[in-house]
């Protein structure tokens, strides 16, 4: 007994995905109460809705950043002992971000009637939720650089607190605004969401009286042309991304509204919404250990090594609960939902059959961002992006609301396939140090 708790002890992952699970746990109370007043207060035709402006939200804001969160951390991982290069590194970020973020912002703003057309499409004017969007970009910059710092200092404890905090200030402050004005609060509540975020992490940073690094010399504009080249590769990979897969699954959505009924995109989306619940306890792991790791030791052993360590620690944990949340569904759905989301039981042994296959990837793949390689990155994302578009035009008017969860799987499998060819050598090849 004592040696079991002495490997826990060492074992920096389980560490982590203990003290991780608390805001885990704690996220998913928090989601389960805010899918039932949703589903009370929205409805399935307003989740869909929802939807479409959570994933124009997720795009916009990583542009508003211009991607630059993976290289953040991998620098701070890397120069956390060179206070100077760190500097360098987050000037150069922190003009490239403002200047990204106020640019997006004016577009927005002046481009919100239109927006509000193509994205949410009903009677009512729903314009100004886009303008309050537009003006929260600049704080979310500060945020992410905040939070940034942290991951790669590995300060994974308060990390976890801030986000912790940050869940029950969002939770709050969306439940009164849907409470009070149904889908029009919770389409505020999305727009209010990084003005919450950047109050809380300048505050808690505030709080904590760090005397080595001091945020005012790190958020100093500063241009350095090699820098820039560098975190532009990390800017290129997280765009890419961040702004193809928003645009996809909101094509994809509407295609499910054509083809089957506004109805059964909500029904999409409120499986989608319970599988980040128990998703971001696997994602949080990766980004606050994974690419860490990768990022101090690039070399094909400590590659191999970080990734069997993953798997073999966490993997059972995911197979255990991926199994549970499956014969407890009809449950799931009836404590979070309405009788009118019953139709989405349907779409579960898809959806988690693909979020198995996508924990898998989203190990593997961190070897391009640990490493910046721009064009293997690019290859494998934009090959996944288009099997999964590909494959819901086929399936959705064959299968119907089913079709979607059903190439998501398909693309993840693709995906993997893809992921094995492009790193076999570090996967199966000898141990060669970059």
């Amino acid at each position: 007994m004592r040696r079991l708790f002495y490997k826990l002890h060492k074992n920096v992952l389980l560490k982590v995905a203990g003290f991780n699970s608390i805001h885990v746990f704690l996220k998913i109370g928090i989601g389960a109460i805010m899918s039932k007043i949703l589903a009370e207060y929205v409805g399935a035709a307003g989740l869909g809705i929802l939807g479409n402006l959570r994933n124009f939200t997720q795009g916009l804001l990583t542009f508003s950043v211009l991607g630059l969160e993976n290289g953040l951390i991998k620098n701070t991982a890397q120069f956390q002992q060179e206070p100077a290069a760190l500097k360098k590194v987050f000037g150069t970020a922190w003009l490239w971000s403002i200047c990204a973020s106020i640019t997006a912002a004016v577009v927005i703003f002046f481009a919100a009637s239109w927006l509000d057309e193509k994205l949410i499409a009903t009677e009512v004017d729903f314009s100004m939720v886009f303008k309050v969007l537009a003006c929260s970009l600049p704080f979310y910059v500060v945020f992410v650089l905040i939070t940034s710092l942290m991951q790669g200092l590995e300060w994974y404890k308060k990390f976890i607190i801030l986000n912790i905090i940050i869940s029950i200030l969002v939770f709050g402050t969306s439940a009164i605004l849907v409470y009070q004005y149904n889908l029009t609060g919770a389409l505020y509540s999305l727009a209010l969401v990084p003005f919450l975020q950047c109050i809380a992490a300048v505050v808690f940073w505030l709080f904590q009286g760090e005397k080595t690094i001091i945020l005012q010399e790190l958020l100093n504009f500063h241009f350095d042309k090699k820098t820039s080249r560098q975190l532009l590769k990390y800017s290129i990979m997280a765009l890419v991304s961040a702004l193809l897969i928003p645009l996809v699954n909101i094509l994809v959505r509407d295609q499910v509204r054509v083809e089957v009924s506004d109805e059964a995109a909500g029904w999409w989306e409120a499986v989608v919404r319970i599988s980040g619940y128990y998703m971001l306890f696997v994602t949080s792991l990766i980004s606050l250990y994974v690419l860490p790791s990768l990022s101090k030791d690039n070399s094909h052993k400590n590659y191999r090594a970080t990734v069997w360590n993953f798997y073999k620690t966490i993997l059972p944990l995911v197979i255990v609960g991926l199994i549970a949340i499956y014969f407890s569904r009809n449950l799931i759905i009836s404590i979070l939902f309405t009788n009118e989301f019953d139709p989405s039981s349907g779409l579960f042994k898809w959806q988690l059959l693909g979020d198995f296959i996508k924990i898998i990837t989203t190990v593997l793949a961190f070897r391009f961002i640990a490493i910046n390689d721009l064009r293997n990155y690019l290859i494998a994302e934009v090959l996944s992006i288009a099997s999964f578009y590909l494959l819901a035009l086929y399936f959705i008017p064959a299968y119907q609301e089913e079709g979607v969860v059903m190439a998501y799987l398909g693309n993840y499998i693709f995906y993997l396939l893809v992921l094995l060819f492009i790193l076999r050598k570090e996967l199966f090849g000898k141990e060669i140090s970059l």
